[in-house]
């Protein structure tokens, strides 16, 4: 294991000897395993080991717990420790999700602690596993070439020695060399993302497609970084001729300049300009395409809604911003059962009826839509759009974000604020004319039909 952690750090370049190196530790095996073998490196590369430990104070006892074994770690080895507690309900107000907000809090304190003790090098126990899931996670959502390439082993001052080694292996030293680590409880339901990946997708790919399918997703996430870095070193050579403009919130491209270029610098460049703006890491296969829907369209002037951005084309000037969405206009009612229902801030009429049979055919993404009413929980409420609102689509068992929903219906941002939602018990039943939920779907054993048709008001 140390033979192949030294290969991994040299081959990247991740140390050089003599660094202040901040090790990010939250007590699981990952982390934990990478301290230890930091320590064994430690006089090799002359390195001062700063131990850091976030407290998100979202388990309660268990985080403390956390924190308390980190802390005794750090005092068992003979290494300073860096610790912070956030206050309770730090996160009440965060925008996305739950994850990415802790994520974006735990990589300020790191770079925070960084900047006191002077440290070069942060160290972080991403391993090969944690590899797989990222990619496949980005895959399912729809990714650049820069996504698909996965976790960086080197990205500014951040590090991850173990990015080469898998999870079974970490586990194996750890119980070869008697190395103690906790279990974090929420690692262990698959109602996140990159759980259920963990959990469910790729044990039933090992066991029904490929064994090593974690070592060969690596291993094609590093043949794609390769590629990624090249493109990304022409684009950053050619933007300085594309930019016609760049100011705060905006940047302007030339678009004959980017049609000059192949398709794939092209909108590299624009993902290049694009991450003046906001976070590459945020940057899908959806900005990709309306970029080239937009550039390569026979209207000279066109407006894209993107997450995050508003892309523009002014004849052959591209305007990449980040777009201020309109103030929605609020409405709220309840849908009488049966009867007319008229919303007058969505603009829209809906009609409902009971049935005592099953139609033979549903709709589900049009503009009607069947439910089983006998399963609805109370009346059945109408309102508009809220951060943070999920729902179940049809046919799928995890909740989603009626945002990403709305993304991959290609619904205009200014339009998706005044799309109305029946929801009932805390559920959303109906993003109307988008799509439906699997809630209080119609079955064969279904009595009665709730049938809801909606048109302009």
């Amino acid at each position: 294991m140390i033979g192949k952690i030294r290969d991994t750090i040299v081959r990247h370049g991740m140390l050089s000897g003599g660094e202040t190196v901040i090790v990010s530790v939250s007590g699981g095996a990952d982390s934990t395993v990478l301290l230890r073998l930091l320590t064994e490196l430690k006089e090799e590369y002359s390195l001062r080991l700063i131990v850091s430990h976030l407290n998100h104070n979202l388990r309660g006892k268990e985080s403390l717990r956390d924190m308390m074994f980190v802390k005794a770690l750090s005092k068992k080895l003979g290494l300073e420790f860096a610790g912070k507690t956030l206050a309770a309900g730090e996160f009440k107000k965060a925008e996305g999700s739950l994850q990415e907000a802790a994520r974006d809090k735990r990589y300020a304190f790191l770079e925070e602690t960084a900047g006191k003790y002077g440290a070069g090098r942060i160290a972080l126990g991403h391993t090969e596993d944690d590899q797989a899931e990222t990619v496949l996670m980005r895959l399912l959502k729809g990714s650049s070439l820069a996504g698909l390439a996965g976790i960086p082993p080197v990205r500014g001052p951040f590090i991850r020695p173990l990015i080469e080694v898998t999870r079974v292996e970490i586990e194996e030293y750890a119980r070869e060399k008697g190395v103690g680590y906790l279990i974090d409880s929420s690692n262990l339901t698959d109602k996140y993302l990159r759980n259920d990946i963990r959990l469910n997708l790729i044990p039933y790919l090992k066991q029904r497609y490929n064994p090593n399918i974690v070592e060969t997703i690596a291993r094609t996430a590093s043949v794609l970084a390769s590629d990624d870095d090249y493109l990304e070193k022409e684009a950053l050579r050619v933007l300085p001729e594309a930019v016609l403009e760049r100011k705060k919130g905006r940047v302007v491209l030339d678009r004959k300049r980017l049609l000059a270029l192949h398709e794939a610098l092209s909108a590299r460049v624009f993902l290049s300009a694009a991450g003046f703006l906001f976070k590459r890491a945020d940057i899908s296969s959806t900005h990709i395409n309306s970029f080239r829907d937009v550039i390569n369209g026979k209207k000279p002037n066109a407006v894209a809604d993107l997450p995050g951005l508003r892309l523009a084309r002014e004849y052959d000037r591209m305007i990449i911003s980040i777009e201020v969405g309109e103030k929605p206009v609020f409405f709220s009612s309840v849908l009488k059962v049966p009867g007319r229902t008229t919303v007058k801030g969505a603009g829209v009429v809906f009609e409902a009826r009971l049935l005592k049979k099953v139609p033979p055919k549903l709709s589900l993404d049009g503009k009607t839509a069947y439910f089983d009413y006998d399963e609805i929980e109370g009346p059945i409420a109408i309102r508009q759009m809220v951060p943070g609102d999920r729902m179940v689509p049809f046919g799928m068992k995890g909740h989603k974000k009626l945002k990403e929903i709305f993304i991959e219906k290609k619904v205009p941002r200014p339009l998706r604020a005044k799309i109305p939602l029946l929801t009932s018990g805390g559920e959303i039943l109906w993003a109307a004319g988008v799509r439906h939920s699997d809630f209080c779907k119609v079955k064969k054993a279904t009595k009665r039909v709730l049938k809801v048709e909606v048109s302009e008001g």
